[in-house]
């Protein structure tokens, strides 16, 4: 994986330097923020994100695409249909999020020609997840060794065959290696794509396009929660394969990413692949070929590779470095309270745990309010982070979190463990679940990524973020796994409690442990990791 150079801002004037090159004493102006360009990334959850390093690849890939700020965007209805295009296996991703939900009802309502059980159902949700945690660090290295567009394509067909897989072989152990290959091509999608939409954007438009990824992985997601539940298990499957196909019918026709076309000294392709992207002429005889955007763009592209190459960090810095370890420490920690406060059960199993309540408003219907809420929430949350801090946010979501769950747990104890009439109390656990959205979202769901940008230097920020993502991962791989089978023999309140105890143990660790970072500069936030 490449490292790009840090970006510093003094005096309101944009200088680049290489990052290992200073100490971070000489930093004392630079922002300890995400780039304006990347604000859309950071509130995504990490089941979009595949824990923080998206984000993170996103952040580094703005600096390495168009270095000129100031020069005029163009071609950018050609940026804006790359990016669609490559953000259209993120769609596919978000579908496979999002199936669990209409089609566990189906198995286990025996609608399909297999027969599963609750210890099966437990292992298709959350195998998944494993696949997601063995693929983003491989991602990360070969998309430097055959490119982004290569393992961009052969994920496509990848996805394309977890979809056919459970349709003409529908047994369980199919359905297993549907789902783990699929995690597969979600690490490698949260990868990739959003490295390549980075680097073939200009920098006017860079924001804009990363919010296609946001939009369109919920877009897949919704699918699943407003179709499945009211077709079959088979036309669910065949309509979802559609995703992955339109990807590669459209993807195979979009240039390869500038950027790698420079590390692989392909300096004539690279060229062409700007001038596509950038809708620019051809430089004619007599013209001034410094003054032609591509070719300086081409040339700064040139400069920051080779300063890149020089400034290579490792994970062995990640546990070498006190400041890193700190570090580590909250963002991992923090990472994990995102899982485990329950955000994956919910989306996954809320369809067969919510109680059915005899009204036009039922477990499939309040999924869809759900992903709504969860949506809306992620955008809402981004203005707040900077106005009101991290901390704060940590503390209320946590809390928050914790607070819904207990209150649900209660209902699920009184409701399945006692004689106790709770019809007049069926709302309950409707209103906790869109509660639990808001209060996930505008905290817990997007600050991981945060911090993650924040409290690591530049040469082991993609580092940190595959440790960061096996994290995510692992965690969410866990709770899935237990939660149905806890839910069938102790009851659904036991998991609830535990979300219920680790949303409190996320607000206390915030307020005891993590640090404010917002209005700090870079040196600043490393004098508070570097005290005893």
């Amino acid at each position: 994986m490449h490292k790009v150079k840090h970006t510093i801002v003094r005096n309101e004037r944009n200088d680049s330097e290489a990052f290992n090159e200073r100490t971070y004493d000489d930093y004392e102006y630079s922002p300890a923020t995400f780039c304006d360009s990347t604000e859309s990334w950071r509130w995504l959850d990490s089941d979009q994100l595949v824990a923080a390093g998206a984000s993170v690849r996103v952040a580094s890939a703005m600096k390495g695409s168009a270095a000129g700020s100031d020069v005029k965007t163009t071609g950018a209805l050609r940026q804006y249909a790359a990016a669609c295009s490559a953000s259209l296996m993120v769609m596919t991703t978000g579908a496979w999020l999002g199936w669990p939900s209409p089609a566990i009802k189906k198995l286990l309502a025996n609608q399909t020609e297999m027969v599963v059980n609750h210890e099966q159902i437990s292992w298709v949700v959350s195998l998944m997840d494993a696949g997601s945690a063995v693929s983003p660090i491989p991602a990360g290295f070969l998309m430097d060794v055959i490119g982004r567009k290569a393992i961009l394509l052969l994920t496509g067909l990848l996805f394309a065959v977890t979809w056919v897989m459970p349709l003409v072989m529908q047994t369980p152990l199919v359905l297993y290696i549907a789902r783990f290959l699929a995690g597969m091509g979600k690490g490698v999608a949260f990868t990739v794509a959003p490295m390549y939409i980075g680097e073939i954007a200009s920098t006017g438009i860079r924001g804009a396009l990363s919010t296609m990824f946001a939009g369109l992985l919920w877009t897949g997601t919704m699918f699943e929660f407003g179709f499945g539940p009211f077709i079959s298990y088979n036309a669910l499957l065949i309509l979802s394969f559609v995703m992955p196909v339109a990807f590669l019918a459209t993807f195979i026709f979009m240039p390869e990413s500038p950027y790698y076309l420079v590390m692989k000294r392909r300096n004539e392709d690279a060229r062409k692949a700007l001038k596509w992207l950038r809708n620019c002429p051809s430089v004619q005889p007599g013209d001034d070929i410094d003054a032609n955007p591509v070719e300086q763009e081409l040339k700064d592209m040139k400069k920051n590779v080779s300063e890149e190459m020089q400034n290579k960090g490792s994970f062995k810095d990640l546990v070498t470095s006190r400041s890193n370890r700190r570090a580590a420490v909250i963002v991992l920690l923090v990472s994990m309270f995102q899982r485990t406060c329950g955000i994956s059960p919910m989306l996954a199993y809320s369809s067969v745990t919510l109680p059915e309540t005899g009204t036009f408003i039922g477990p499939n219907q309040i999924i869809v309010v759900f992903g709504f809420i969860l949506t809306f929430s992620n955008f809402l949350a981004t203005p707040l982070v900077d106005r009101l801090g991290r901390k704060p946010l940590l503390i209320f979501s946590g809390a928050g979190c914790g607070i819904v769950t207990c209150i649900s747990a209660i209902f699920y104890y009184v409701h399945h463990k006692t004689d106790i009439d709770t019809s007049s109390f069926l709302w309950v656990p409707y209103v906790g679940i869109c509660c639990f959205g808001l209060t996930h979202s505008i905290g817990i769901g997007g600050i991981p990524h945060t911090l993650l940008s924040e409290l690591f230097p530049q040469n082991v920020k993609c580092y940190a973020a595959s440790i960061a993502s096996i994290t995510f991962a692992l965690s969410s791989f866990a709770i899935n796994k237990v939660y149905i089978t806890v839910s069938a023999s102790v009851g659904v309140w036991a998991m609830f409690t535990f979300f219920a105890f680790n949303g409190l143990m996320c607000a206390l660790f915030s307020a005891f442990v993590v640090f404010e970072t917002k209005g700090k500069t870079f040196a600043e936030i490393q004098r508070i990791l570097h005290k005893p």
